[in-house]
């Protein structure tokens, strides 16, 4: 700036002007005449505080209680470091400066203030601005009307509405504050923001021009092309893109909804971040958890939680992580989790299942059920394709599968199980098939079995056991070269031995009867043997009784063919068909350790007892 400019204020001549003459024309003869000298007066006068650099005409009155200056066509003040520009102005002592006409107030290189009049008081250090004022600083500009500007503190208030522009940025709000040192304008009541990128509607917000930087401080809703976002607190980087939604932070747009602790938005990547009881929901699609990350570009979303959700038309997944792709939808989880997918049911520690493809490969305590059929898998770990509904399960512990017959679970187990769903040729309709094998073992309450490998198809609802297949119901023992097991209605229908079928009964001690044949199905009815057909060389030795239940003979029987009915669990009748040879040995002349048909043998020791013995 430039020095203070020098004036001259041209006033009529007075009394105190002629005297002031005189004594300069005697002031040396008076010191002369005095004998002492006079004590030195020293200068207590303040440096003025409203200093005048240019003016165009000044008058000046001094006869009042404080001196009067009114200047006209133009002047340049200066408090401080702050200039002052007007039209005219009228300055009262040293305190107070009213300007009027094109008014610039500047302080830097960079703030001005431009207003019509101005009224400063130096006790207060404030300026009031009345009228149009415009405030610049940089790329911003703040119109409003009537402005109080504290000068030494440099910010401006207004209360009678007003309107920021920065750049591409329009705000507007009925009260303000704007802070020239930060570079900062707090906004209050009725704030509305208009922006290329956004639109913005608050009760207040804070604004930092210098960061281009959004803050929200109030209730705030945000709206954009394609969304509107609800919060209390947060901030938007006009610079870079960025925002954080804090305080009831909710977001709903393009059919979907979601609230947050914290949602944060990076449009750079066009990634979402949310923190804090996560919850979104997109037509039939449901995520709830504690923490989420989703990329607009590629559709991927990973979720966390305790546990996390993700659930949709036809599935439901629980799981500490969870990672889902809207654009392939694959699906995978790590951590104990749950997953439902249609009638399916999955439950596990880890998981890596790929949606797209339906593969996938649970391990640690795998249960997978089918809550329509009724039928579950558990296995330390499981391979499945959910397309084709193949699975394999293995493991260092042996795979369990159980299903529900006559109320009641039947569990088998085995050391590797698979199930695929197959095609009936003649009906075009799915079955699944199910294989076990390696040391297979059956526990029911009524019913146990043990055989080297079986096959399960759910169209006939038919377990067919190999390699030495052994079944007990109650105190019957079957054992052939391949036996079928048929439910119909959850209840068993039919137990079929073939080849080397041998059917043995414990009656008391070293007393069994036995049935034996090619081929021998016995039909079942809650449970319980009612009747029973033997084909192929079919023999027979069996234990007659009286009416008291009393034991009388052995009967000892050869034939093609045999037609037993039961009661009680014991032979009731028996019918022989075709060419036969049959003998009756009363009990105190039969040996009956030596009662014994082809291939005997009673394996009770081998029986499972309970559903823990078949898994050791």
């Amino acid at each position: 700036m430039n020095h203070p400019w020098t004036y001259a204020v041209h006033r009529q001549p007075s009394l105190f002007s002629f005297c002031w003459v005189l004594g300069l024309i005697f002031f040396p003869f008076l010191l002369k005449a005095q004998s002492t000298p006079a004590p030195t007066v020293q200068d207590t006068t303040e440096p003025a505080f409203i200093i005048i650099d240019h003016f165009g005409k000044l008058i000046e009155d001094k006869q009042g209680i404080e001196s009067v200056r009114w200047i006209s066509q133009g002047l340049q003040l200066r408090l401080d470091s702050t200039y002052i520009y007007a039209d005219s102005a009228v300055i009262f002592g040293d305190n107070k400066v009213f300007a009027y006409g094109d008014v610039v107030i500047q302080q830097g290189d960079s703030l001005h203030v431009f207003t019509d009049t101005l009224y400063y008081f130096k006790e207060s250090d404030i300026a009031t601005l009345i009228g149009e004022v415009v405030l610049t600083q940089g790329s911003k500009q703040l119109w409003t009307k009537n402005l109080t500007y504290h000068l030494g503190e440099k910010y401006g208030e207004y209360g009678l509405g007003g309107v920021m522009v920065d750049k591409s940025l329009q705000v507007s709000s009925k009260k303000g504050v704007y802070y020239a040192d930060r570079e900062e304008i707090v906004f209050k009541d009725s704030v509305v923001v208009l922006h290329p990128k956004l639109n913005l509607a608050a009760d207040s917000m804070r604004y930092r021009g210098a960061e281009s930087l959004v803050l929200f401080t109030g209730p705030t809703t945000l709206y954009t092309p394609s969304a509107k976002v609800y919060c209390e607190s947060g901030f938007y980087n006009l610079l870079d893109d960025k925002a954080e939604f804090n305080k009831k932070a909710q977001y709903a747009g393009d059919q979907k909804q979601a609230t947050a602790d914290t949602i944060r938005y990076a449009a750079a990547n066009g990634e979402v971040t949310m923190l804090g009881h996560v919850h979104v929901v997109e037509n039939e699609k449901k995520i709830d958890g504690d923490f989420l990350r989703y990329l607009e570009n590629t559709g991927e979303t990973w979720i966390k939680g305790e546990p996390a959700l993700y659930a949709d038309s036809t599935r439901k997944v629980r799981s500490p992580e969870i990672f889902y792709n809207e654009k392939t939808d694959q699906v995978s989880t790590k951590g104990s989790g749950e997953i439902a997918d249609g009638t399916w049911r999955m439950r596990f520690e880890q998981s890596d299942f790929d949606q797209a493809t339906g593969l996938g490969t649970f391990t640690g305590d795998v249960i997978w059920r089918d809550t329509a059929q009724q039928v579950g898998i558990i296995a330390d770990t499981m391979h499945i394709n959910r397309e084709t509904e193949y699975v394999l399960a293995s493991g260092a512990r042996r795979t369990l599968f159980y299903t529900l017959v006559e109320q009641d679970t039947l569990f088998i187990a085995s050391d590797t199980l698979t199930m695929e769903r197959v095609m009936d040729t003649l009906t075009q309709s799915p079955y699944r098939l199910i294989r076990a094998y390696d040391d297979v073992r059956l526990f029911k309450s009524d019913l146990q079995g043990k055989a080297d490998s079986l096959v399960f198809n759910d169209r006939d609802s038919l377990f067919t056991f190999f390699d030495d297949p052994l079944l007990w119901t109650d105190t019957t023992q079957f054992s052939a070269d391949t036996i079928t097991l048929s439910v119909r209605h959850k209840q068993i229908h039919d137990i079929t031995l073939v080849q080397r079928a041998l059917i043995i009964s414990e009656l008391y001690g070293t007393y069994y009867d036995q049935i034996k044949g090619k081929r021998v199905v016995a039909d079942f009815d809650s449970s319980a043997i009612r009747d029973m057909w033997v084909t192929g060389n079919a023999e027979s030795i069996y234990y007659t009784r009286d009416d008291k239940s009393a034991f009388i003979g052995v009967n000892q029987t050869i034939c093609s063919k045999m037609y037993f009915t039961f009661k009680d669990n014991q032979i009731d009748l028996l019918k022989y068909f075709g060419e036969n040879s049959s003998t009756m040995t009363p009990m105190g002349e039969a040996q009956h350790d030596a009662l014994r048909l082809e291939g005997f043998q009673w394996r009770e020791e081998e029986r499972p007892q309970s559903v823990n013995a078949i898994l050791e």
